[in-house]
């Protein structure tokens, strides 16, 4: 699936779980996308500078509005503060949110968490999440999975 069709397809998950986007094509490369659990909005910017990372951030903020709760706060920083941190909650549901895309179309034998975390630009802190969430996606299928962890 291309970059463009994923976004099509979150868009659809965004649209089924009732939360609005907004695609703002007149921010600065540098301004992050945003969402509010309260009125379920996200905006994300289309303007970005590492397009690679639009999809991984989409999931985010879906992930911030899903799995999150309404005392959450939804604000962007480029500090994650461990594992109880808002935003790294949001990253741990973004991975969730992004991993059964990869693995139903990558071969078995050729899942690969660092093609991955490249495909996405997923944070490198967040290996131990992907490999994980790549267990899951194939233990729920009754798959056995030996994960090629090469660089």
């Amino acid at each position: 699936m291309d970059r463009e069709e994923m976004l099509w397809d979150l868009s659809n998950v965004a649209a089924k779980h009732d939360i609005k986007v907004h695609w703002a094509d007149v921010l600065s490369v540098y301004t992050p996308p945003a969402c509010s659990i309260d009125t379920r909005i996200i905006c994300m910017n289309q303007n970005w500078h590492r397009p690679k990372e639009i999809p991984f951030q989409f999931a985010h903020e879906l992930a911030h509005i899903i799995y999150g709760a309404p005392e959450d706060l939804c604000f962007y920083t480029a500090t994650f503060t461990g594992k109880s941190s808002v935003e790294y909650k949001a990253n741990v549901g973004a991975v969730k949110i992004l991993v059964p895309y990869y693995c139903s179309e990558t071969d078995k034998k050729n899942v690969n968490l660092y093609n991955f975390e490249r495909q996405y630009l997923i944070p490198d802190y967040l290996t131990g999440v992907v490999k994980e969430q790549f267990q899951e996606y194939f233990v729920d299928r009754n798959h056995l999975l030996e994960i090629n962890e090469l660089k």
